[in-house]
């Protein structure tokens, strides 16, 4: 996988990161110490964080000590007390997941939770709330929101201005961010207009073109219309290949934009 293989080349140990399938049916145990802290990261931004013996504030004096910035998909947590425990629940999606610590002396320094099944089945990867996370948390990339040391192999991203033109408009590829596990691409497409009347398209034809290759958005968020003389943007999740599994594509990709309109 190549996230593993990213968290080995800048240091982190195999033996200290760590996967999960996401369910909400099961007790996620992870293993803390006192001089390192641990990431673990989300599918999605969490909605809320509910503990037990776990606090932001060190003047509490907790037996684990957490940072979260609110918004985000991930918090990293470091143990203050020698031999304790704490507990999380993590409300995300409207399910609750539940998670324990306990004092080891190999911490988990990277913990990623994937929206892939627990057993059989296919990956879960399209369902419309979790490409409308990957969307967020692109959102926060382009925001330039810190990311936690040590994930930003989770990801890729490259700022870009390539423009494919239209008639009365064009279609610049501003960002790409590629999310490893999820095999997925997302655009943030501007669309500029040079017409003195508004402009509509389509927002569920806005494909990606590469070579002879077409591959529809799997998500879109757009207006549907551009204003005149006026800028819209659309952001576009590419998830896996066309006919199925990984297309394994780099940000760094020729892409060509499809805007369907009249």
């Amino acid at each position: 996988m190549m996230t593993v293989l990213a968290l080995l080349m800048i240091g982190v140990r195999a033996s200290d990161f760590r996967t999960f399938p996401l369910d909400e049916r099961s007790l996620y145990t992870i293993r803390l110490n006192r001089e390192e802290p641990t990431t673990c990261v989300f599918p999605a931004p969490i909605k809320a964080i509910v503990g037990a013996n776990v606090s932001v504030k060190a003047e509490d004096n907790p037996a684990v000590l957490l940072s979260h910035e609110p918004g985000t998909d991930y918090f990293s947590v470091r143990l203050l007390k020698e031999n304790a425990t704490g507990a999380l629940n993590i409300v995300l999606r409207g399910k609750v997941y539940v998670l324990a610590f306990v004092a080891a002396p190999s911490p988990d320094r990277a913990v990623v939770f994937l929206d892939e099944p627990v057993a059989g089945g296919t990956p879960r990867r399209n369902e419309p709330e979790i490409l409308r996370g990957l969307v967020e948390r692109a959102k926060q990339l382009d925001r330039g929101a810190e990311q936690p040391a040590g994930m930003s192999s989770r990801f890729e991203r490259v700022e870009r201005s390539d423009a494919t033109a239209y008639r009365t408009f064009n279609a610049v590829i501003a960002s790409v961010v590629r999310f490893e596990a999820e095999d997925a691409l997302v655009f943030r497409i501007r669309l500029e207009s040079t017409s003195d009347v508004a402009v509509p398209y389509d927002p569920q034809g806005v494909a990606i073109r590469l070579g002879r290759e077409f591959f529809p958005g799997a998500y879109v968020e757009a207006s549907g219309a551009i204003p005149p003389r006026g800028s819209s943007q659309v952001y576009l999740v590419v998830a896996g290949a066309p006919r199925g599994g990984r297309a394994n594509l780099s940000v760094k990709e020729p892409f060509t934009v499809i805007v369907p309109y009249p």
